[in-house]
C-alpha cells in the first residue's frame, strides 16, 4: 500500500460508489445506438411549463454572477407553500446535496443511522462521508419497512432513522399509522426521523401522510423533497428540506455554499406556482402506469403495486434481460445495483417510449428462452 493510498479513509475501503443510470450518451457511443430509451432514472419525461422554461432562460442572462447563497426567494416561496417559516427550510444541490450537508451538520464520531435496505444507495453514501456507522434493516418479505426491525435497532448511538417514502426501489410506503407510531418512538428517545419523499407528490392514497403534515404536528422530524421528479427539472439539482430550526441552522454552517445555480433557483422558484402541471403529470403517469402493468401482466411477469413512477418487477435472469435490452436501446435499472437480486426497476416513460419497452422486453425474454 503506497502513503497515498493510506491517505483515503479507513471507512471508504469497503464502501460501494453509486451507481447512476446510465446516461443515454454513453450508451449511444458504446453500442452505436442512434436511438436510445432510458427508463432508468426516475425521471419526468413530459415537457416543463412555458413559465419555467422562460424563467430558466432569464437566469441563464446572469450567469456571470454566483447565485444567492441563502436561496432567499426559494426558501420563502417553499415555506408559503407549506405553511411553515423560511427559517424551518434548508435547499441544496439535489436531494444528495441536502442529505450530505445535513448529516455532516448532526453527525458526530461514534453516531450510527439506522436504515431499511433495500433502498436509495445515497443514504448509506452520505452518512458514511460524514463518519456514522450504518445500521441496516432489511425489508419484509412483503417489500415493506420493518418498523419493529427499525426500533430494535436503535440503539444509545442512534442520531437519525431514514425512511424513503414511498420507498425507491419498492415504489411501496408505509401507513399513516405506522409512519405516527414509528415517529412518535423516535422522538421519545430524541433520535431525528428523516423521510425522503422523493415521490410523495405521485402518492393520491387517503392512508398517505405527507410528511410535512407531521412535522407540523411534531415539529421534530426532516423532511427531504426534490424538484428532480415530478417537477422535471433533474439536470439543474434542486432539493430542499424542512426541519427544525437548529438542525437548519447547523446545516447553513457546512452547506455548499454556491450548492444551487442561478437557473436551479429561479426554476423552482416558478415551479412551485405550477400545481396544474403537477396534477396533469400525476394523472398522465397513473394512466401510463396502468398501461405498463397490464402488458406486463400479459406476457406473465410478475409485477409489484407501486404508488411512484416506476414498476418493479421480479424476474429470473434480471441482470441479463438488462444487459440484453440495453443492446437494444432500452436503459432500465437492474435491482442488483440496490443489491436487489432478480429485480428491474423501470421509469414510466412517454407512451411510446413505454411501448418500446414492452415490444423489445417480448423479444428479449423469446430470445435468452424465459417466456
Amino acid at each position: 500500500m503506497t502513503w497515498l493510498e493510506r491517505l483515503t479513509r479507513k471507512s471508504l475501503k469497503e464502501l460501494e460508489a453509486y451507481r447512476p443510470g446510465k446516461p443515454i450518451g454513453e450508451v449511444q457511443r458504446e453500442l452505436g445506438l442512434s436511438d436510445v430509451v432510458r427508463l432508468s432514472s426516475n425521471e419526468n419525461p413530459w415537457p416543463l411549463p412555458e413559465s419555467v422554461r422562460e424563467a430558466i432562460l432569464k437566469a441563464a442572462l446572469d450567469v456571470s454572477r454566483y447565485p444567492d447563497p441563502a436561496a432567499y426567494h426559494l426558501r420563502r416561496a417553499i415555506a408559503r407553500k407549506w405553511g411553515v417559516s423560511p427559517q424551518e427550510v434548508m435547499v441544496g444541490a439535489g436531494t444528495e446535496g441536502v442529505l450530505y450537508s445535513l448529516f455532516q451538520a448532526i453527525i458526530d464520531e461514534g453516531d450510527e443511522v439506522v436504515f431499511p435496505i433495500p433502498t436509495y444507495p445515497l443514504y448509506r453514501l452520505s452518512a458514511t462521508a460524514a463518519g456514522a456507522t450504518c445500521i441496516e434493516v432489511p425489508l419484509g418479505e412483503d417489500l415493506m419497512p420493518n418498523i419493529e426491525g427499525l426500533v430494535d435497532k436503535c440503539s444509545s448511538k442512534t442520531k437519525a432513522v431514514v425512511l424513503c417514502n414511498p420507498n425507491n426501489p419498492t415504489g411501496l410506503f408505509v401507513s399513516k399509522n405506522d409512519l405516527i407510531k414509528l415517529s412518535s418512538y423516535l422522538e421519545s428517545k430524541q433520535i431525528l426521523l428523516i423521510i425522503d419523499e422523493a415521490y410523495a407528490e405521485y402518492v393520491s392514497d387517503p392512508l398517505y401522510l405527507n410528511g410535512v403534515d407531521l412535522f407540523r404536528q411534531l415539529g421534530s422530524v426532516a423532511i427531504l423533497r426534490t424538484f428532480s421528479k415530478i417537477y422535471g427539472l433533474a439536470g439543474l439539482r434542486v432539493g430542499y428540506a424542512i426541519a427544525p430550526k437548529p438542525l437548519v441552522d447547523s446545516y447553513t454552517k457546512v452547506r455548499r455554499v454556491f450548492g444551487v445555480t442561478q437557473a436551479g433557483l429561479a426554476a423552482a422558484v416558478a415551479a412551485l406556482d405550477q400545481e396544474n402541471y403537477i396534477i396533469d403529470v400525476r394523472n398522465k403517469t397513473i394512466a401510463e402506469r396502468e398501461n405498463m402493468i397490464k402488458s406486463l401482466k400479459d406476457i406473465g411477469v410478475r409485477v409489484h403495486q407501486t404508488f411512484t413512477n416506476f414498476i418493479l418487477i421480479n424476474i429470473d435472469n434480471a441482470d441479463d434481460i438488462c444487459d440484453a435490452l440495453l443492446k437494444e436501446g432500452v436503459i432500465v435499472r437492474p435491482g442488483s445495483d440496490f443489491g436487489f437480486k432478480n429485480y428491474i426497476r423501470i421509469t414510466i416513460g412517454l407512451r411510446e417510449e413505454n411501448e418500446r419497452f414492452i415490444l423489445t422486453l417480448r423479444k428479449v425474454l423469446r430470445r435468452l428462452g424465459i417466456r
